[in-house]
């Protein structure tokens, strides 16, 4: 059984690569072709940040703030103790060598080694994966590190293969506010090396809060730069939301980012909170609304 620390890691991995592959293609074009660039970019963010941004399942929907009953957050259980980290790392289902190791500043260190590759639960991974962090009952530290890491699809031919190294880390702390259920700040710095010698590195930061009800995004900001001399970002300009109540929206129901490449930007508007899957997007004067139940039939 796969746990949310392998989920969330993998997650990171594609949303790296999402920015590296999606972002090199929204090089400046005509206005149309900018708007659908940035729709299709938009969309998989938003599936993308679900992901990141703490497994928004059953766990974050029954356990207000992304706690169990017994109080845990999304990163946490396995660094009360270093029996506790053993006890987690037993359980997982992995190809992969697992070592613990206990730091001199009391945090955890659990290392997944994939070595050359090995095949994991119809993947082949490849590389490094360290999982360090500490925690107590109402707050924690967490870090992930990749090294030379990769998974494809055992069965399916890849093209554009890469390799990732780089960090994501951050803290969280229950009961931030009356408001609030969990907070969480984090940040990212990531390098993508490609098989045919390209290479793209970005990093980014962000802050969120969530309850029973959603998620509030309150900055999440990205920036970047490939081997060409390219450079591109989002920023978000306004809360982004997502809403649990919205049974059927799989998108932000509200809020704004930008994004930008080499200067030339689009704007994505979710709403005002309504449960849709409508965006608008704006581009140099082009305003283009987007409802993607019809676009998707």
């Amino acid at each position: 059984m796969k746990t949310n620390f392998l989920k969330i890691s993998f997650a990171l991995v594609f949303l790296t690569a999402l920015y590296a592959c999606n972002d090199e293609q929204l090089k400046p074009a005509g206005d149309q072709e900018v708007v659908d660039q940035t729709k299709q970019l938009a969309v998989s963010k938003n599936v993308l940040d679900k992901m990141a941004f703490g497994m928004f399942g059953n766990d974050f929907r029954s356990n207000a703030g992304g706690r169990t009953s017994e109080g845990k957050h999304r990163f946490s259980g396995m660094f009360k103790s270093k029996d506790e980290a053993a006890r987690v790392a037993d359980i997982w289902d992995t190809c992969a060598l697992v070592t613990i190791t206990e730091n001199q500043n009391g945090t955890f260190t659990v290392i997944l080694n994939f070595g050359e590759g090995c095949e994991d639960n119809g993947k082949f991974i490849q590389g490094v994966v360290a999982f360090t962090g500490s925690e107590t009952d109402t707050s924690g530290y967490f870090q992930i590190a990749f090294q030379n890491f990769a998974e494809r699809d055992i069965n399916t031919e890849e093209e554009d293969l890469f390799t990732v190294n780089g960090v994501y880390q951050g803290g969280w702390v229950l009961n931030p506010n009356p408001e609030f259920d969990y907070a969480e700040g984090f940040e990212g710095a990531f390098e993508v090396n490609y098989e045919n010698g390209a290479q793209v590195k970005l990093a980014g930061e962000g802050e969120l809060a969530g309850n029973e009800n959603g998620i509030v995004v309150t900055k999440h900001n990205v920036h970047g730069s490939d081997s060409e001399g390219n450079t591109f970002g989002s920023t978000v300009v306004s809360p982004l939301v997502f809403d649990f109540n919205c049974e059927l929206a799989y998108i932000y129901v509200a809020g704004t980012e930008v994004y930008q490449y080499n200067g030339e930007a689009a704007a994505v508007d979710y709403g005002n909170g309504a449960c849709d899957n409508v965006l608008t997007i704006q581009q140099e004067g082009l305003i283009i609304i987007i409802n993607l139940d019809e676009v998707n039939g």
